[in-house]
């Protein structure tokens, strides 16, 4: 689709359709506008909103991890399994003293009963308080694409719901794949029966599966979470791989700080609380990263579309999936400035006095605001601070002229005063605005409902055609070769020219030197055939000629001479004796 405009016109989001765009993003100008916009949409802000929705996570994940042992545990057993690995991480013995707290903690969660239902709850709690992190993700988007959710409450939060458990899956498998490596991976490789070659392969593999793995659940949160759609190769995107480098580099920067300082000046500052204040910084610039990465992705969009023709310069040229909240958000926002306007004709008329007019006593609590708002913003410039409600009160003579006005030009003549003139412009203007609105709602839910009956008639047709194409191909793959071509002979027959002596003789005589080539190129392949094969004939030498004169090139081999002749004067032969 063509969104190609003119310079004054107004540009508007599609509906539908995605817009073409098959140019190359611009990295220079992707980035440079990724910084800005990181800065104006205030990432970091709301990155510190997610690292509060990741760590109110934490904790309802934990009961569902711990209540596992007690549901699938076989007691001691399970005990001696996990005090094993955890003793192999720590390069300690299984019986060490040390472990004696660890192992009665997982001993009294195996023992304990009412495992299932902490499961289950953990695990509901766990993806509640999950799919509040990809809520705020989501708004957080859509503030980067500026748009607003238009989709409802029963068709957003299921969609969260579901982006959660797929993401929360794919957490843990990286979490399980980054904890099973070296010590760990090789004693659960001796309790299952895993061959030793196979482990090193996975100390290898795991590391690119685990990048492929992380890259997808950033590109998935790109993808599902904002009110735009896109295609389904968007998944995976250079802002999902530029958000997870930043991450890797970010962390490894923060963790090669807290091992030069050992968190001194945390310790010195939390106490206790340390380690839980480094683990929520680390989330915190977790969460920089993805959002830096998103805004990368959504000025890389932005850039293919400008380099493509599209008028993106203000506004990314991305369909919503929904905007059936437009409507309600404009008139919800409509209905609170009624409310406000209304507030203002009210105290503008009880200090007038008279409930139809706004008066003199307007006039003069209004040119008391504008006077005290002079006074408090006296030498910040030319602008008043404070201005009162304009009120058409004042005493004005009849065609008097204004001069150096904002609003008129100047030299414009001013209509004499009427009391009654200002709550009937009022009250017109607020009529015309409500007829406005409600035909701008009404013209809107018409053009959608045009817009999705050609859609709908469009996929039909669409279907309708790869049916009957589907059917011809069916019909076609029965008729022969031969058949085939008998109906082409057909065809060609309904068409060919009228039988006549002189085109027969021609035909003949074609036939004849056709049937005579055939034999002629018959006879000498036979007779090729028969002859023994020749050998191969000697490649010709190649001849490299001699370079052209060239003035320098002499110089520089009589110079190259020189300096030979002049390192054999200075260095004579060594003596064999």
């Amino acid at each position: 689709m063509s969104l190609l405009l003119l310079n004054d016109e107004e540009v508007e989001r599609p509906k539908e359709d995605i817009p073409d765009a098959p140019a190359k993003p611009s990295w220079s100008v992707a980035l440079k506008r990724a910084a800005s916009k990181f800065s104006s949409d205030q990432c970091t802000d709301k990155a510190a909103a997610l690292t509060y929705y990741s760590m109110q996570s934490l904790f309802p994940g934990l009961i569902a991890v711990l209540s596992l042992i007690n549901v699938f545990g076989n007691g001691k057993e399970t005990t001696d399994s996990l005090v094993k690995i955890l003793a192999g991480i720590a390069g300690k013995d299984p019986n060490d003293k040390s472990l004696s707290t660890i192992r009665d903690f997982i001993d009294n969660i195996s023992t304990q009963g009412g495992g299932g239902v902490a499961l289950v709850v953990g695990i509901l709690l766990s993806i509640w308080s999950a799919s509040g992190y990809v809520g705020g993700f989501s708004r957080a988007l859509n503030k980067i694409y500026e748009i607003p959710e238009g989709r409802p409450v029963w068709k957003l939060r299921p969609a969260l719901y579901l982006v959660t458990i797929i993401e929360v899956i794919l957490i843990i498998v990286v979490m399980i794949a980054l904890t099973t490596t070296g010590s760990v991976a090789t004693s659960i490789a001796n309790e299952i029966g895993i061959p030793s070659n196979l482990v090193t392969i996975w100390d290898i593999a795991k590391w690119p599966f685990v990048v492929l793995i992380v890259v997808f659940i950033i590109g998935m949160l790109y993808w599902a979470t904002p009110n735009v759609r896109k295609t389904k190769r968007d998944i995976f995107t250079w802002g999902a791989l530029i958000g997870f480098v930043v991450w890797v580099v970010a962390s490894g920067a923060l963790v090669t700080y807290f091992g030069l300082t050992q968190g001194a000046s945390y310790q010195k500052t939390y106490g206790v609380f340390a380690g839980a204040i480094m683990f929520m910084l680390w989330l915190w610039i977790t969460n920089i990263a993805m959002l830096f990465g998103a805004e990368v992705d959504a000025e890389l969009i932005r850039t293919r579309q400008l380099k493509s023709g599209l008028p993106a310069e203000e506004m990314i040229l991305l369909p919503p999936k929904d905007d059936s909240g437009f409507a309600k958000q404009d008139l919800k926002a409509a209905t609170t400035l009624d409310v406000a306007h209304d507030l203002r004709l009210s105290s503008m008329k009880d200090a007038s006095g008279d409930p139809t007019s706004y008066g003199r006593a307007s006039l003069a609590a209004g040119h008391a605001a504008l006077v005290s708002g002079a006074a408090s913003t006296a030498g910040r410039g030319t602008k008043t601070g404070i201005v009162g409600p304009r009120d058409a009160g004042a005493p004005r003579g009849t065609g008097s002229t204004l001069t150096g006005s904002n609003d008129r030009k100047a030299g414009t003549t001013v209509t004499p005063y009427d009391p009654q003139l200002p709550p009937a412009v009022e009250e017109a203007r607020l009529l015309r605005r409500d007829a406005a609105l409600i035909k701008a709602q009404r013209s809107r839910k018409e053009r959608d409902r045009l817009e999705r009956q050609q859609a709908k008639a469009k996929a039909a047709a669409k279907q309708q055609e790869k049916k009957e194409a589907q059917a011809h191909k069916i019909a076609e793959s029965h008729i022969t070769r031969e058949e085939r071509w008998a109906s082409v002979e057909r065809v060609r027959a309904q068409y060919a020219p009228p039988e006549k002596p002189e085109r027969d003789q021609v035909a003949a005589e074609r036939a004849a030197r056709r049937a005579a080539y055939d034999a002629n190129l018959a006879e000498r392949q036979a007779k090729a055939a028969a002859e023994p094969p020749k050998p191969p004939e000697p490649k010709k030498p190649k001849v490299k000629k001699p370079p052209m004169p060239s003035e320098l090139r002499t110089e520089t081999e009589q110079e190259q001479q020189r300096r030979r002749d002049e390192w054999f004067a200075t260095h004579p032969p060594r003596s064999t004796d």
